[in-house]
């Protein structure tokens, strides 16, 4: 259902997509309003953006609609999120969750929704965990989880069909790229239809709708900027190591200590306690690879973080 609101006489779907800087959320953005665009719909897709960092709070915004959209202010009463990384929940559901409407809908990247996420969810909403990162990585081979995500919010809500959503990408991604992503949404729509719903039971006032259209003023102008109320980062700031998929772990026995892993790290995280000891600043290290793929010994693997951790929690039980 769409409501009335910042168009001429026509109804208006609002979403707001948060996710990291790298995964997509530009592109989810754009992809969904292009689909929804080839299925007849006037449309309005831009983001906004903090620290343009990889790893970094991104949030974008889409609005359908039937009728030419007149609005151009954030969408601060979404009728539906889609939240591209659990971890921005995690540190800040309030903020993501931030002004959803009752009968709203959630999206998230994981393998079941946060408690966090359940806690502020207003009346009558649903919350719908989809592992879209799995999906991907099994897909397409990248832990890019956008266009899984999409297809998800194809078969939970029904406004924009699966096979524009499958056009709007491989118009966007030509050959092999665009034909995996396609059958990644298809994986996601799949796993939607079969997924566990989370629903809110009461309404917090901090999640009281308004009319999007009225005016703003102070902190809610201030989405997506990293630190600020509503901007995913919660009390992690620029932390963005917690987005990693993958942990660069070192093999000191293959070790030759070139350094090349120091020198060629994007982001100044990996340092050296002494020859051939080597390690990266988790707090910022985002595991984009780079030191792995510069490691001519071979001393370097990328692991998924997720079997770490999941390894540590068995040790130390």
């Amino acid at each position: 259902m769409m409501e009335s609101n910042g168009s001429d006489q026509g109804v208006v779907r609002e979403i707001r997509i948060h996710g990291r800087g790298g995964q997509g959320n530009v592109s989810a953005a754009e992809l969904l309003a292009q689909a929804a665009f080839l299925a007849g719909e006037y449309v309005q897709a831009f983001p906004a953006f903090g620290a343009e960092r990889m790893g970094a709070p991104v949030v974008a915004f889409v609005r359908l609609s039937n009728a030419p959209i007149r609005l151009r202010s954030q969408v601060y009463a979404p009728h539906d999120v889609i939240v591209q990384d659990h971890t921005l929940v995690t540190a800040d559901a309030g903020g993501i969750i931030a002004g959803l409407r009752p009968n709203g809908l959630v999206v998230i990247n994981a393998a079941r929704v946060p408690d966090q996420v359940i806690a502020v969810l207003p009346a009558r909403a649903r919350a719908v965990a989809v592992p879209a990162t799995d999906i991907a990585l099994e897909v397409i081979g990248r832990p890019v989880p956008n266009t899984t995500l999409l297809g998800a919010y194809a078969a939970l809500t029904g406004l924009v069909p699966l096979d524009a959503i499958q056009r709007a990408v491989k118009e966007r991604f030509p050959g092999d790229v665009g034909a995996q992503n396609a059958a990644a949404a298809e994986r996601g729509y799949r796993a939607a239809l079969s997924a566990t719903v989370s629903s809110g039971l009461v309404s917090p006032a901090s999640s009281t709708p308004a009319r999007s259209d009225a005016p703003r003023a102070g902190p809610l102008l201030t989405v997506g900027l990293v630190g600020s109320p509503g901007s995913s980062a919660g009390a992690n700031g620029y932390h963005t190591g917690v987005w990693r998929v993958f942990r660069p772990v070192w093999d000191p026995t293959r070790c030759t200590g070139c350094n090349l892993c120091e020198v060629y790290c994007p982001d100044s995280v990996v340092f050296h306690r002494g020859p051939r000891d080597y390690g990266a600043d988790l707090a910022f290290c985002k595991g984009c690879g780079l030191c792995a793929a510069e490691c001519q010994p071979g001393a370097i693997s990328m692991v998924r973080e997720d079997e770490l951790l999941a390894a540590a929690d068995v040790r130390g039980g």
